[in-house]
């Protein structure tokens, strides 16, 4: 019989309505194309759209996270990634107010960022390729979101993408497969910026991204598919096939700085100038600055948006599955440390149990371990996930205005095991240190009483006498 042929095999993500992907099906028949869409059966009919055309055979899958493909998707299927107009379908947050922001580029950069990230994990080892489905650069800037400041070739590029002849041509399909679903809404005629769009393709490893640190100390340290690129520690062999964990690397650029941490979080002799941290995280190159957090975000207040992830949740309509939702997660850069703490360990149920058994009048008794030590921030705050250096620098904190809010607005904190572990640590650092100070109090007095006791007490009998 004749040998088996396998066809190319390319998931398509962000083609919410399903047409784009039915179109290129039509067009490229010898290619085996999969859409993932985070919507419904339900929202694509409330829509008007078909859930599930029949082009495609079957190959769609519903409410799928795009930054999460590797849940729905074996790994190693696919020899072609397509993004279409990455990050552009999903609603403009409300605390953003408009897409013509800094922080809407910062925003879609991010999602484009962890959607080829991840899509790795589906992506065969060998001659992969990313197709990206983009506007026209200048008619881009006719768009709503055209003062944002979107480059998205650069961050294809900071992905390790190599630019190669296009694959797919746009003018193949007919028009009707070209109607996308752009900024949460269904256009009723096909925005104007939108003529022009072009395929360009990429190659595409699987291989892990270099990034530059300061863009590291933001992410959640337990990604994949990340590198830190020009790191000052030394960077020990791996298995083949394998790279070290972010939250590692992390720990070794840390360690690598512990001497200039010290002198920037220690305590300051009397007379002496605080160290400055200027050069402690260097600045990443223009090229690479495509991933560096807008200074915008320091122009906000807390009141106007309480966390910047709030900015980073990307849904298509307000009654899209939960389960579609991506939400990425990021350090707010106007906190004030960059420090990310190892998951707590799991409580033992037994253990647990037995300490509220015990709980009476055993009040100012540790419900869990004294927290590690990390990269000399000693104290932990659980309700705003942020550490210090000093019992000092914790007691100003709980005196700040978003400690107060989120203590006001999180039910349980003032009762909680937290908080009383949290006051127990500092209270005791607190004690500690006043005992340091008695100590070093008599021990200068004592010093210096050698020579003046003695003539002070016989002054003190005369005056007796």
């Amino acid at each position: 019989g004749e040998p088996l042929v396998i066809p190319r095999r390319a998931l398509v993500l962000g083609d919410e309505n399903l047409l784009f992907t039915s179109g290129l099906q039509q067009a490229y028949p010898d290619i085996e194309f999969t859409a993932a869409t985070v919507l419904s059966r339900h929202n694509l009919e409330a829509y008007g759209f078909n859930p599930n055309p029949q082009v495609l055979q079957g190959r769609v899958r519903h409410m799928v996270d795009p930054c999460r493909v590797g849940r729905h998707f074996q790994q190693q299927t696919f020899d072609d990634i397509v993004l279409f107009l990455p990050g552009l379908g999903f609603s403009v947050p409300r605390e953003l107010g408009s897409s013509d922001r800094p922080l809407f580029a910062y925003r879609t950069h991010l999602f484009a960022f962890h959607v080829i990230r991840h899509s790795k994990l589906v992506l065969k080892t060998e001659g992969g390729h990313l197709h990206v489905v983009w506007p026209d650069d200048n008619r881009l800037l006719t768009s709503p979101c055209g003062a944002a400041g979107i480059a998205m070739s650069q961050l294809i590029s900071f992905c390790g993408c190599k630019s190669v002849e296009a694959m797919f041509e746009l003018e193949k399909l007919h028009s009707t497969f070209f109607y996308p679903i752009v900024f949460g809404e269904v256009p009723t005629e096909l925005p104007e910026w939108l003529n022009g769009t072009r395929v360009s393709s990429f190659t595409l490893d699987c291989n892990p991204i270099p990034i530059p640190l300061s863009v590291a100390l933001l992410l959640h340290p337990d990604v994949g598919f990340v590198t830190i690129k020009d790191a000052l520690a030394e960077q020990p062999p791996q298995p083949p096939g394998q790279s070290m964990p972010l939250r590692v690397a992390l720990i070794n650029e840390a360690m690598a700085r512990r001497e200039r941490l010290r002198e920037l979080y220690g305590p300051v002799k009397e007379g002496e100038e605080k160290p400055d941290a200027f050069g402690l995280i260097p600045e990443p190159p223009e090229e690479d600055s495509v991933l560096s957090m807008p200074m915008e975000i320091f122009m906000i207040s807390f009141d106007d948006l309480p966390h910047i992830s709030m900015l980073l949740k990307f849904f298509v309509c307000e009654d899209q599955a939960q389960i579609s939702i991506t939400s990425l997660d990021v350090l707010d850069p106007r906190l004030p440390t960059r420090i990310a703490r190892p998951p707590p360990p799991k409580p033992n149920p037994l253990i647990q149990m037995m300490n509220t058994i015990t709980a009476a009048g055993a009040s100012r008794k540790r419900s869990r371990p004294r927290e590690e030590e990390w990269a000399g921030m000693r104290f932990f705050c659980p309700l705003t996930k942020i550490c210090t250096p000093t019992s000092e620098k914790m007691r100003e904190h709980m005196r700040g205005t978003l400690y107060r809010k989120m203590a006001e607005t999180t039910p349980g904190w003032e009762e909680s095991a937290e908080k009383r572990d949290l006051i127990l640590d500092v209270e005791e650092d607190e004690e500690a240190e006043r005992k340091r100070a008695r100590t070093e109090s008599e021990g200068a007095s004592k010093k210096g009483g050698k020579s003046g006791g003695k003539g002070k007490g016989k002054r003190e009998g005369k005056q007796r006498r």
